[in-house]
Formats: C-alpha cells, sequence, structure tokens
C-alpha cells in the first residue's frame, strides 16, 4: 500500500511539472512562434504569429488600433506581424486585424540597444485585451453585418500593459478598452 502512494505521488509530481512548464511555455514570447511554425508545418491554419514590441523603458499601456485609413502598415519579418510601439505607446495601422483574436500568437518584446529581449506574460505583460469597434450608425446594420462575415466597417484595437502587476492594479484601462463594444462615431 505504501509503494502505490508512492507512485502516486511521482505521477501527480510528475503531472504538476509537466502543467507548470506548459503553462510558462504557453505564457513565453517563444511560444508564439513555436506554436505557429508546429501548426503549419503539420498542415493546419494558424493565425500569424505577432511581434508586439515596445521601446526600452516604456512602462503603461501599449494600444494598437488596426484598419485604420491613411495609417502605415505594419511591416512582417520572417512570416511574423512586427507591430512596434512608439514612445507613448499607441499605433495606428492600415494593415486589417488578425481574423484570430486569440492572444497565443503574440510574443511581447522589449526594444533595446543589444536588441529585442523578451517580455514575461508572467511578470511583465498584463490585461491583454482585443475587442471590435463598430462605426456603422444602426444596430441593425451591425447585426447585419456580423451575419455575413465581417466588412470594412469594423476596426480592432487591443492592448497590453507593461510594468509590475502593482502597477497595473494602479493604473486605469485604456479608453478604448471602457467603451462598450457597439456604436462608434
Amino acid at each position: 500500500m505504501a509503494n502505490l502512494g508512492r507512485l502516486l505521488a511521482v505521477i501527480v509530481g510528475a503531472l504538476l511539472v509537466i502543467g507548470a512548464a506548459v503553462f510558462l511555455f504557453f505564457r513565453s514570447s517563444v511560444s508564439s512562434e513555436g506554436v505557429y511554425r508546429m501548426k503549419t508545418a503539420v498542415g493546419l491554419d494558424a493565425a500569424a504569429p505577432e511581434r508586439h514590441i515596445v521601446p526600452e523603458g516604456f512602462r503603461g499601456w501599449a494600444v494598437v488600433h488596426y484598419g485604420v485609413e491613411g495609417a502605415p502598415p505594419l511591416r512582417e519579418d520572417d512570416g511574423a506581424q512586427i507591430v512596434e510601439y512608439p514612445a507613448d505607446g499607441r499605433l495606428e495601422t492600415s494593415t486589417p486585424a488578425p481574423n484570430d483574436e486569440g492572444f497565443l500568437h503574440r510574443g511581447y518584446y522589449l526594444r533595446t540597444a543589444d536588441g529585442l529581449a523578451p517580455l514575461s506574460r508572467v511578470s511583465d505583460i498584463w490585461g491583454e485585451y482585443s475587442h471590435r469597434m463598430f462605426k456603422d450608425e444602426d444596430a441593425e446594420s451591425i447585426h447585419r453585418m456580423l451575419q455575413e462575415g465581417g466588412g470594412g466597417s469594423v476596426q480592432r484595437s487591443s492592448g497590453f500593459f507593461v510594468g509590475s502587476m502593482k502597477e497595473f492594479m494602479a493604473t486605469d484601462w485604456p479608453t478604448e478598452h471602457r467603451r462598450p463594444v457597439g456604436l462608434q462615431k
């Protein structure tokens, strides 16, 4: 009976270690591109990885608005979309929002004098959000647009907070996130 107890303890311990490793892998910047490459290698559709890059010393909310007419497009590097934020953390791009609104395809980085340093989703990144903003005149046209699979009148805003959990808890969410998803003029 004692051997069975030890065996169960070893199995539970191993499962906890594996679970923690998987959690940390999916919360790291490296995983976003690794998951993309793994899925595409076996023939599955996957959202292209995004590299969200903030400037050295940046603390606060980084927010990107996709599909902004007249704004510059995002650049790509080795199949990844590069989302590089200016010093104020607000970026507008004419590039349409990715169809996948999940966060696993995103990696977060700090631009330093030596290149890019990964930011940790466990200790550096907080409050990831992504939502659609509608610009149509009425709710009926929004409903019709969603039924038909989208359209040119949907924009997406997404963002994340860079800093400590204490800083995050003491900071208001960006205005873009506090507004209810609905009519935007």
